[in-house]
C-alpha cells in the first residue's frame, strides 16, 4: 500500500477518534448525539472540500489518496446519517414527516443518495469499465457540495462564520478549478 493511503487513512480516522473521546469523556457537552450529528458533518464537509481541491494543489496528491478520501467522506456522511437516526430512535414515522417537511432533511438525504454512484464506482475496474461515463458520475460532486452547503445553512441558527468560511474557500476552489481547466 503506498504511503499516500497510509497517510490518508491516519488524517481521516484522527477526526473520528477526537469526537468518540470528546463526547465521552468531555462534561460540558450537554447532549452527545447533538454533537456527533453535528461534528460528523462538520467533518464529512471539510473532507468534501479536501477532496476538490487536491487537483488544485497538485502537491497534495503526494500526500493524500483522493479515491480513499472520498469514500472516507461517504464514511463520515454515514456516520452523520446513522447517529441522526439513532437520535430519533429510528422511529420511521418520525424520520419520514422529517423528510417531508424540513427542507434541510430533505437536502442532505438527496446529497447522501448521490453520493451512492460515486461510492460504487470508486474502484479502478468501474473507472475503466465505464471509460468517459465515469467521469460524468463523478462529476455529481459538483451537485453534492450545493446541497451538503443548503443542509448546513439551514441547520445554523446563530453564527454562519464557520458556513462563510467554508463557502468562501469552496468558491475560491471552483474558481481556481475553473481556471486551471480553461489553461489546460
Amino acid at each position: 500500500m503506498p504511503k499516500q493511503k497510509y497517510i490518508t487513512y491516519f488524517l481521516s480516522l484522527l477526526p473520528l477518534i477526537f469526537i468518540t473521546f470528546n463526547s465521552y469523556y468531555n462534561s460540558y457537552i450537554v447532549n452527545p448525539f447533538s454533537y456527533l450529528i453535528t461534528s460528523s458533518g462538520f467533518i464529512a464537509l471539510t473532507l468534501l472540500i479536501v477532496v476538490i481541491i487536491i487537483p488544485v494543489i497538485n502537491s497534495l496528491k503526494y500526500f493524500l489518496d483522493r479515491r480513499i478520501l472520498g469514500l472516507m467522506t461517504f464514511f463520515y456522511t454515514s456516520i452523520h446519517l446513522v447517529i441522526y437516526l439513532l437520535d430519533n430512535n429510528i422511529s420511521f414515522k418520525y424520520l419520514i414527516s422529517d423528510a417531508l417537511s424540513l427542507l434541510y432533511i430533505q437536502s442532505g438525504y438527496l446529497a447522501f443518495f448521490l453520493f451512492l454512484p460515486l461510492v460504487f464506482t470508486s474502484t479502478i475496474a468501474s473507472k475503466i469499465r465505464l471509460k468517459n461515463d465515469w467521469f460524468k458520475i463523478h462529476k455529481l460532486i459538483y451537485i453534492i457540495i450545493p446541497l451538503s452547503f443548503v443542509h448546513y445553512y439551514l441547520i445554523v441558527k446563530a453564527d454562519y462564520l464557520i458556513f462563510v468560511i467554508y463557502l468562501f474557500i469552496t468558491s475560491l476552489i471552483l474558481v481556481f478549478k475553473k481556471r486551471l481547466k480553461r489553461n489546460e
